[in-house]
């Protein structure tokens, strides 16, 4: 089997055309089931256990990495997994072209590339704008979930989103303003989270909810 390259600049000139495609929702899922989103999928490990384990939900996963959504799409047929989906995007120039707002009820970002050489810095995935992109395309009540193993990169996650100058975005932080969520919330985790807690080494969590309704119920 191929090798997928594990990283891809973000920033070069392949990646920077618009040209991500709005999800269709597949036949046999009510019109107004939950729609969740792991956005940088990779393997997708997250995405086909909570498909798995809520066939009412629509799980859609992402990524810039074609050749991983190919063998993503080939498991999920196998796997007769109706209700995972898996498009391209790069997230900080495309991914309002996949979803409309205030349609979808939480993204999950799990483990984005820290990309720790401070020359690379800036092909880190969280940014203001796309921070308001992602809220845009929430529900009334939706979550961002993001977890990560290096705390720089957290904190500057946390940063980012609780930047005063988006306090007009009405995300509140679940855990309290710069406070991180302990444990996994959810039954099911990335294989880099696994990997991560075998080596007893701690997972940095936030979950952000827009302020203006509860959190629809149910995880």
């Amino acid at each position: 089997m191929r090798k997928i390259r594990q990283h891809v600049n973000p920033l070069s000139a392949h990646f920077m055309r618009e040209r991500a495609q709005p999800v269709a929702r597949p036949p046999g899922l009510a019109l107004d089931c939950a729609v969740e989103v792991e956005l940088g999928c990779a393997d997708a490990e997250f995405s086909f256990a909570r498909a798995a384990a809520r066939a009412d939900m629509l799980m859609v996963g992402l990524d810039i990495r074609e050749p991983c959504l190919a063998r993503n799409r080939v498991r999920a047929a196998d796997e007769g997994l109706l209700n995972l989906l898996f498009g391209y995007v790069n997230l900080n120039v495309d991914i309002d072209r996949v979803f409309a707002p205030a349609s979808v009820d939480r993204f999950h970002l799990l483990f984005p590339d820290p990309w720790v050489k401070k020359s690379h810095h800036k092909r880190r995935v969280i940014e203001p704008a796309l921070v308001a992109s992602l809220t845009t395309q929430l529900r009334p009540g939706g979550e961002l979930h993001v977890a990560s193993d290096v705390f720089d990169v957290a904190l500057e996650i946390m940063s980012t989103v609780e930047d005063p100058a988006l306090a007009h975005l009405g995300l509140a932080n679940l855990a309290g303003p710069w406070g991180f969520w302990r444990d996994n919330p959810f039954a099911e985790s990335s294989r880099r989270e696994q990997t991560t807690l075998r080596r007893q080494q701690r997972v940095w969590r936030m979950r952000y909810v827009r302020s203006d309704m509860a959190l629809a119920p149910g995880i």
